[in-house]
């Protein structure tokens, strides 16, 4: 069995790995494109601002903001297909008009 030291150290030296992997892995990206990836993999915020060095409180203004940035998005493009489809039916009832007169 292990002693809570062993414990303690092990948990130590498994955050140190976590902070490098992560920094390795985050190479070119901003703060908030490694904390979104963290929260991805399932990491919680306090693991994220431990991870990152900034705070909790910062971590969920980034999933917040890229949350709200994502509903945009999603928005626009359900406005975008309502629009084309519109179009698409205002050209259906043109080309159908033009078949009438043409009769």
């Amino acid at each position: 069995m292990m002693s809570k030291e062993q414990f303690e150290q092990l948990m130590s030296k498994l955050d140190a790995l976590i902070k490098i992997t992560a920094v390795n892995a985050s190479r070119g990206k901003s703060i908030a494109e490694i904390a979104l990836l963290l929260s991805d993999l399932g990491f919680k915020n306090v693991e994220i601002a431990s991870i990152l060095g900034t705070t909790p409180a910062y971590i969920g203004k980034v999933k917040y903001e890229a949350g709200k940035e994502q509903k945009g998005k999603s928005a626009g493009k359900k406005k975008q297909k309502i629009e084309s489809q519109t179009i698409g039916a205002e050209q259906e009832a043109v080309e159908t008009d033009d078949k009438q007169r043409s009769v």
